[in-house]
């Protein structure tokens, strides 16, 4: 029964069903029986026709293709006026489909409205889809450019890069017809049609906002989303009526600062007073839980460090470092990081840096200026003459030292002026005896060997 429907005033087209779904999608892929299988090449295609060199020419059925070369995309699917699509010069062709829609989609609202039914397509075409028709009505200018494209016949796309068109204007509760029109220069033409496996979301698409903070997901239809960005799903409903929602995901950063700071001794930043990395959490005003960590210093105030030397011997030099500084000012009013010490006197220093000011003073006296090794020592703790060792003030420039006990057998050995023997060998106290020791060093580039024996008194 055909019903002629009139909503707010408005005439309809009759159709043959009031209220439903529009056709499969598969109803619309070339070279498709209605199981949705491929048909062999050489029959007819189910669904499309074809005209050529003008859209009121004749149609007759599309012919699926054979042995095309590999460079078409899915080449077991296009469809020509003939088998081998071969032809000469530069022509037209125009695949016609026609179908029927319901007066109404199952959400209630007409096939007459845009919107109500969008159809998603991937097209292919040897040489390029150049216009559709929807009911007569050219699609091109509401498709952003996607077609016809420059140079229709000699195209820059090639038989493997789809067109994607999104037609969602112009249909109408009833019959309906699309039109593609096909640009071919010779030798061969062929088109291939097919639902878009990712199709864009309608226009009419409800949008949703969501943010989450780093590191939490969101669950959007079958997916947990962690990446920001733009999401589409067409949810189910029982009635059938489909609810399309694109998501715009975003995720917020959490906030990390990390901050250097200096301060004086007896100062305090943020209630710290000692040198460390304190690290502090709170919650952003983007919601999300973020860190705060201070990297503190506390910088002494200045306390040079002239050394322990406390004499020199003729020819010998010391060197005084106190450390490091903004500023220094000697005794003789010279102001270098560093003083060479020649001779005996007082030295002093004052330092500075940006907490302050100090000072220290070494007093350097005439040194033991020739070398000695004691003839007994005794090691018995008490903090006198406990060890064995060089005595001399002399700057030395290599140093070597050996003691071995009556049989031979080694049982000390430095190259360190300052390591001296404490009487044991393997951690443990030798007896009263004599030892005999070996020295050889070098001074002022001269090298010298000295030795002699040594009395180990309990």
């Amino acid at each position: 029964m055909l019903l002629l429907l009139y909503e707010q005033g408005k005439s309809y087209s009759q159709c043959s069903v009031q209220t439903g779904p529009p056709p499969p999608v598969s109803s619309f892929n070339t070279a498709e029986n209605s199981a949705a299988n491929y048909i062999p090449p050489g029959s007819n295609d189910m669904n499309w026709q074809i005209a050529l060199d003008s859209i009121n020419a004749v149609y007759k059925p599309a012919i699926v293709m054979d042995s095309l070369d590999n460079i078409y995309y899915n080449r077991i699917a296009w469809i020509s006026f003939s088998k081998k699509g071969e032809h000469s010069g530069n022509r037209y062709f125009f695949y016609k489909h026609e179908f029927e829609l319901p007066c109404f989609n199952l959400c209630g609202k007409s096939y007459n409205d845009e919107n109500s039914f969008c159809l998603n397509l991937d097209l292919y075409a040897d040489n390029s889809i150049y216009e559709i028709y929807v009911n007569g009505v050219a699609q091109s200018p509401s498709l952003g450019g996607v077609i016809p494209l420059t140079n229709p016949f000699n195209p820059q796309q090639t038989q493997s890069e789809k067109t994607q068109v999104q037609l969602c204007k112009n249909w109408k509760a009833g019959p309906n017809t699309i039109i593609i029109q096909v640009a071919s220069s010779a030798t061969v033409e062929g088109m291939m049609a097919q639902v878009s496996f990712n199709p864009p979301p309608p226009p009419d698409a409800d949008t949703l906002t969501v943010s989450v903070c780093d590191g939490e997901t969101y669950q959007f239809a079958d997916n947990n989303l962690s990446t920001p960005g733009y999401y589409y799903h067409s949810f189910q409903r029982s009635s059938g009526c489909d609810s399309n929602v694109v998501l715009h995901f975003d995720v917020k950063q959490k906030s990390v600062t990390i901050t250097d700071q200096s301060i004086c001794e007896g100062q305090s930043y943020m209630g710290y007073t000692e040198s460390g990395s304190y690290t502090t959490k709170y919650t952003a005003a983007n919601g999300c839980d973020s860190t705060f960590t201070l990297n503190l210093t506390v910088q002494e105030k200045p306390k040079p460090d002239l050394g322990n030397v406390t004499a020199v011997c003729d020819g010998d030099s010391i060197l005084l470092s106190p450390g490091i500084y903004n500023t220094y000012l000697w005794q003789d009013g010279s102001s270098a990081d560093h003083y060479i010490v020649r001779k005996p006197g007082v030295y002093s220093l004052t330092a500075t840096n940006a907490c302050g000011t100090g000072s220290s003073q070494v007093v350097i006296k005439n040194g033991v200026c020739n070398i000695f090794f004691p003839k007994a020592f005794t090691p018995n703790k008490d903090g006198k003459n406990d060890y064995f060792r060089i005595l001399t003030d002399y700057l030395l420039q290599e140093y070597h030292l050996v003691i071995y006990n009556r049989w031979g057998q080694k049982i000390f050995e430095t190259s360190d002026r300052a390591h001296a023997w404490d009487g044991s060998f393997n951690g443990k106290e030798l007896d009263t005896g004599v030892y005999v020791w070996y020295c050889s060093f070098k001074r002022a580039n001269v090298s010298s060997d000295m030795k002699g024996i040594v009395t180990l008194i309990k």
